[in-house]
């Protein structure tokens, strides 16, 4: 079956053309030159006269290659003297594409570069679904005695904001905690100071002594450690399952990913292994009308102390994951260009080297934003918005300041390093200035 993002033969057809009228003469010429208005009178895009002719399926459009071989790819396709950078400064020409082209481009790059084939969705959920299984009964079976929810598979292959292709995943472990043995406490109320996260102390223990509830053995310094228990779901998933054996039968490859702090696994699938997913295990926490989720803090790598180590390693991070796919449900109602742009604008800062370390929740909530200062999100309304997103991302990069849609005491940037957030706002200025630029990576 022939792929969903092959491109047309026409820029080919053109180039001989131009060959042709070379080595036949004025009257060849003429003829020619007929047949190609023909030609692009009947497409519904006008030909690139200044590019080489396509061979084949272009490195950036491989299904297969995972996000290090298209940035390698991609520095190999660079001219020599821009492979120390990997932006290309646009030429004026494309400054100056106007509304109606740039809207095509536009459309164009989300079908053809950002949208994922279903049947490669399918197989990535069948996929995260039977190692979700696998987790679910291997836990009930070893550690009966831990007080968890159901597992369950999750991510943007779910919820349908992943690009390009459908290689990362979640398998959500729910932790149940009693209240009248756990206290919450706002990061914001701590010394951290850590605004969007939470210490979970454990109280009342003259009522309930330690050892009552099942995860008092996580506990340090009087504070459930996220990444204690991200200690435990390592050994569980990545040493203790036997992924060899379940691999044989359920027809893939499983590899645990042996570096980092939480417990993650790269299943390899297809007729040919060719399709890569990663899958990480996130416990999580419902607790007093919060969701809490076992990300490691920032300050992790930072801490020079084991007092300030310890301190860190108790935050447990706020999700707003349920406020925001209601958010952005009351947005796909309204049947506009809202979700269209936020994929876009997420498939170049992915194939963008410089941008790499803008996130979704940094794109998503700049969409919340947006979509309160501007109201016209109509389909044709694309080009505009697309601009609008770049300008204002390009102002929050250069304050350094990002503030969640729904917590306004948290700064989304804040974690990212000052000369990164320089030189990402240096390529999405250039982008301002050249809104299609980003598009021809």
């Amino acid at each position: 079956m022939a792929s969903p993002r092959s491109r047309g033969d026409g820029g080919l057809m053109y180039w001989g053309l131009k060959v042709l009228a070379g080595a036949a003469g004025a009257a060849v010429v003429g003829a020619a030159a007929w047949a190609a208005k023909n030609f692009y009178q009947s497409s519904d895009a006008a030909p690139d006269t200044t590019s080489p002719p396509p061979r084949g399926r272009p490195w950036h459009e491989s299904e297969e290659s995972s996000d290090e071989e298209t940035r390698e790819k991609a520095k190999e396709h660079l001219p020599r003297s821009n492979q120390s950078s990997p932006y290309k400064r646009p030429s004026a020409k494309q400054g100056k594409m106007d509304k109606k082209t740039l809207l095509h481009k536009l459309r164009r790059y989300h079908d053809n570069m950002v949208q994922i084939p279903q049947n490669e969705v399918d197989m990535a959920k069948e996929v995260t679904q039977l190692v979700t299984t696998a987790i679910k009964d291997f836990i009930k079976t070893k550690k009966p005695e831990l007080p968890l929810g159901d597992l369950y598979a999750d991510g943007h292959v779910y919820d349908g904001l992943k690009v390009i292709r459908a290689d990362q995943a979640a398998v959500i472990a729910p932790i149940c905690l009693d209240v009248n043995m756990w206290e919450l406490v706002p990061g914001e109320e701590t010394v951290l100071s850590a605004p969007g996260w939470c210490l979970i102390r454990r109280q009342n223990v003259d009522y309930f002594p330690v050892g009552t509830s099942g995860w008092d053995h996580f506990v340090i310094g009087g504070y459930l450690s996220p990444r204690v228990v991200n200690k435990m779901f390592i050994r569980l998933v990545q040493e203790n399952i036997n992924w060899p054996s379940l691999s044989h039968c359920f027809g893939f490859a499983v590899k645990p990913r042996m570096r980092g702090l939480t417990a993650g696994l790269d299943v390899y699938y297809g007729s040919d292994l060719q399709h890569r997913i990663h899958i990480e295990l996130t416990p999580s926490i419902r607790f007093e009308n919060l969701e809490l989720v076992a990300t490691p803090h920032p300050a992790l790598s930072q801490a020079s102390n084991q007092e300030g180590f310890e301190s860190y390693q108790n935050l447990w991070r706020e999700s707003f994951v349920e406020a925001e796919r209601i958010k952005l449900e009351t947005l796909e109602n309204e049947a506009g260009c809202q979700l269209m742009c936020l994929k876009i604008v997420k498939a170049v800062t992915e194939t963008n080297t410089e941008l790499r370390a803008l996130r979704y929740e940094h794109l998503l909530h700049l969409l919340f934003h947006l979509c309160d200062l501007e109201t016209r999100w109509a389909p044709d309304d694309l080009v505009d918005r697309y601009n609008d997103m770049l300008q204002y991302l390009q102002g929050q990069l250069s304050q350094g300041e990002l503030l969640h849609y729904f917590d306004e005491s948290v700064n989304l940037f804040s974690d990212l390093p000052p000369d990164t957030l320089q030189t990402m706002h240096r390529v999405i200025s250039l982008a301002v200035s050249h809104p299609a630029s980003l598009l021809q990576r």
